[in-house]
Parts: C-alpha cells; structure tokens; sequence
C-alpha cells in the first residue's frame, strides 16, 4: 500500500511541476497587494520576442522536502509545418536523493509559432526504471486538426480551435501575447487525447519578495479545470507571474490531496534586464 500511494505522489508531483505549483524549502512572500503603475501595464501587455537562449530553473518540493528539478529552454528558432518556429523544451526528473527511490522522467518539447504563438508540434517522453512511453502531436492550424500517436502505434485526430495549445505551449502563448488585470481567458489543453477546457483568472498585483531580498511585482493567476483536479486533487493552481516585459513564472502554488506541492523558480538572474 505504501509503494502504491508513494508511485502516486510522484506521478502527481511530476506532471504538476509540467503544470507548476508549490511549496519549498523556499518560498517567495507576498509584502503587500499594489496598484499597477500605468507604464507596468503598457509594458506587461507588450508582444514578447523571446530570447532564443532562454533557461529558466525551478524546483519543487514535496512538503517543505526539495523533491525535484525542472527546467525549461528555448533552444532557438525551428521551421517546423511552414512556420518558423520557438523550440522549447521541459525537463523535469527527480533530485539525486529521490531519485535512489522513484526515477520517473518528463521530456517535453513544444514548437510554438513565432509570430501567432499557437502550437505547431508536440511531444512528450515519459520514463521509469520499467517503461517509456511517447506521445507526438502535430496540430495543423489551417484545417484546424490535431493528430495524436501514441508510442508509434495508436493514433488519434481531432479537431481543435485556435486556442487549443498544449501541456507546455500555453504557458509561452500568454507569456507572448500578455496578460491584463482583472480579466478571464479561457482555452482548451489538449493531453491524453482529450482537449480540456482551462479557465485563467489573472487577479491582483502584488509585491513578491524573493529569496535573494529583491521585490518584484507580480500578477496574480488562477488556473481552474478538470486536468488539474484530475492530476492533482486541487481545483485551483494559483501562479506569480513578473508584471513585466517578460513575464516570467516565478512562483506557483496548489493544495493538493497529497498536502502542498510546488515549484519556485531558482535562477533569479533572469528576472533582471537583459539576464537570460
């Protein structure tokens, strides 16, 4: 009983870091709630050009236990289906000590248009010690189509909208297009070979102190839908994000059926004008 509930909490604890979430060793504090300056809201609402050396770190906790390593790339700039194309690519694995009990690894790219931000391809690798498994997506905007293949055998096609994206490709989508106060989007998610439809409240500005003893103002988001109850028993994933050109994830957060479980972002350089 307890090596299945423990291959449960880390099967959770993965595709939530996908997702984010958190609680840490560290953890980012809210000093106090702020209006957006008007020059703020122009910029955070400015289309993004992304930086083609791109790395952002995060790691997540298990309870306050740093459990796992994520990392997130954009390894440049790919003519994918008759678009040029951002290459992004997820990594996410257990830390060494974990991973002597539980060695399940999330490979993940997505190949995002550069100019509209939609999802062209993408792709997941799953690995334990016993199993690999592959899934491939190749979404055709023009006739509004998805194929799925599933560990070169199963296929599967679909018809999506243009706000379908993928695991990892919403994620750059809003961080491209920007993001407004006080408003609500709706999209769809397209995994597993389903399409689930995700709600995102972007609520207030907060001043956010972080690990190195700099502030920051960030937006508040609230993501809701069945995928995230589904993976992690918690109806609401509650994100940080930079209320600035680049709008970087900083900090993520969700009471899940297994207790606090998160991600925080490590590599805080790349807050900074001009870091990466």
């Amino acid at each position: 009983m307890k090596i299945i509930f423990i291959k449960i909490t880390f099967k959770s604890l993965f595709l939530v870091m996908l997702l984010g979430t958190t609680a840490c060793a560290y953890k980012p504090k809210i000093v106090m709630q702020c209006l957006p300056q008007p020059k703020q809201c122009i910029i955070a609402n400015e289309t993004l050009r992304f930086s083609p050396k791109e790395k952002l770190a995060y790691v997540a906790s298990l309870g306050s236990i740093p459990s796992a390593n994520l990392v997130l790339e954009i390894k440049g700039i790919e003519y994918v289906n008759g678009h040029d194309c951002y290459h992004i690519v997820a990594d996410a694995g257990p830390n060494s000590f974990f991973s002597l009990f539980f060695n399940l690894k999330y490979h993940i790219e997505t190949y995002i248009d550069k100019n509209t931000g939609l999802t062209a391809k993408f792709y997941k690798k799953k690995t334990s010690r016993r199993k690999t498994t592959e899934e491939t997506i190749i979404f055709d905007r023009d006739k509004n189509t998805a194929k799925c293949e599933y560990n070169d055998m199963r296929k599967k096609e679909l018809a999506i909208n243009q706000d379908t994206h993928d695991l990892l490709s919403f994620l750059y989508y809003y961080r491209m297009k920007g993001i407004e106060t006080g408003k609500t989007y709706n999209f769809g998610m397209l995994y597993g070979g389903k399409i689930w439809p995700v709600e995102m409240k972007v609520g207030n500005v907060y001043l956010m102190k972080l690990k190195d003893g700099s502030c920051i103002n960030v937006f508040a988001v609230k993501l809701s839908s069945e995928i995230i109850s589904s993976i992690m028993g918690a109806p609401v994933l509650d994100a940080y994000v930079s209320v600035d050109s680049k709008r970087i994830p900083i900090f993520f957060t969700a009471k899940t059926r297994m207790g606090d479980v998160g991600t925080v972002l490590t590599n805080l350089e790349v807050l900074k004008e001009g870091g990466e």
